[in-house]
């Protein structure tokens, strides 16, 4: 095979198994805003069994709980004034539009309520 051919035949195996990647994530309908918005960059989402691509930031599941306990605010609250690092990643590099944003905190909050339970009646070992 020539050498050009074989390049493309790469190039287009690669994107094919990116995309694969992407839609494997996806498959929970609820993980779909997450990937399209670019979350899963930087965030898994284990409880949709999303994986991150870079996993630099918290896992998703637990998140509308977890911001209270880093930041004193709603998950709600950060997300309209982010604080740290996600204030930069917000304003430069993720353009969340208000619809976004509240269906994510809608589905993050309905996520940490059932896993949530799942904890509290799990009884210790």
């Amino acid at each position: 095979m020539p050498l050009i051919s074989r390049g493309i035949v790469l190039a287009v195996l690669a994107l094919g198994a990116a995309s694969g990647r992407a839609l494997a994530q996806a498959h929970d309908p609820r993980a779909e805003i997450f990937v399209r918005r670019g979350c899963t960059e930087c965030h898994a989402i284990t409880a949709f069994h999303v994986k991150a691509t870079h996993d630099v930031g918290p896992d998703l599941t637990l998140a509308y709980g977890d911001v209270v306990n880093r930041y004193g605010v709603s998950l709600e609250a950060f997300l309209y004034e982010p604080r740290g690092l996600m204030r930069m990643m917000l304003a430069s590099h993720l353009q969340l539009p208000s619809v976004d944003r509240d269906s994510m905190i809608l589905i993050l909050g309905a996520l940490y309520k059932v896993r949530r339970a799942e904890l509290d009646s799990t009884p210790p070992p």
